[in-house]
C-alpha cells in the first residue's frame, strides 16, 4: 500500500516542524586529521526544528542541511516531522525519503 500525503488527516491544516540534527563523531576523533577534525568540530550538535508545510518541503530540507554541513549517514540524527504538540508525523531518512514509522523494520514509505 502505498501512502499519499493527502492521507493524512488534517495534513495542511496544522503547523509542522522538521527536527534537523546531527552529532559529532567522537568515535573516530583520534583518527582524524587535523584538517578532519576541524570540519567535524564544525558540524551542528543537536537538533534545531524548522517549520514545513509539507513532507515534500521536510524533505528538500533535511537534503539541504546534510549537503550544507557534510554529513555522513552516521552524523545525520534529525529527521523527525511533529505537530506542534511534538506528536509524530514521519521520518526523513538520510537519502531524503519519507517513513510514516520511527520503527525502520515496520515503516512504510510515504510517497511525495
Amino acid at each position: 500500500m502505498m501512502l499519499q500525503k493527502q492521507n493524512l488527516v488534517g495534513f495542511n491544516q496544522k503547523k509542522f516542524y522538521v527536527a534537523l540534527g546531527s552529532t559529532i563523531n567522537h568515535n573516530r576523533w583520534l583518527n582524524f586529521s587535523r584538517n578532519e577534525a576541524v570540519t567535524e568540530s564544525l558540524k551542528p550538535d543537536g537538533f534545531i526544528y524548522f517549520e514545513v508545510s509539507s513532507l515534500k518541503e521536510a524533505s528538500d530540507l533535511s537534503r539541504l542541511f546534510i549537503n550544507e554541513f557534510n554529513l555522513g549517514a552516521s552524523n545525520w540524527t534529525g529527521g523527525r516531522v511533529c505537530d506542534e504538540n511534538m506528536n509524530f508525523i514521519a521520518r526523513v531518512s538520510y537519502n531524503g525519503r519519507v517513513w510514516d514509522s520511527e520503527d525502520w523494520k515496520t515503516s512504510k514509505e510515504i510517497y511525495i
